[in-house]
């Protein structure tokens, strides 16, 4: 049997970029300076964040390792939001 490469079948455009060292690292920091998802907390909820996403998406122009351009979601939020990024 063949050994299956991690996403395969999944592949993401940025995918490299998602298993880097420094956006690892990033990602980490931001959940913990922000463990709840920031759109639910504007609607009043508490939830725990799963996602760190980037506001401006990257093949939009938006800075990939920039915290400024980094939100906290829930898999809910994150998406729905990447549905109308597309």
């Amino acid at each position: 049997m063949q050994e299956r490469k991690p996403f395969e079948g999944f592949a993401h455009h940025n995918t490299e970029f998602y298993q880097s060292r420094p956006w690892r690292r990033l990602r980490a920091v931001k959940l913990q300076q922000d463990p709840l998802c920031e759109e639910c907390l504007r609607r009043g909820r508490t939830i725990p964040a799963a996602v760190v996403d980037h506001i401006v998406p990257i093949n939009k122009g938006g800075a990939p390792l920039d915290l400024s351009n980094l939100q906290s979601l829930c898999y809910p939020c994150h998406s729905r939001k990447s549905a109308t990024d597309k």
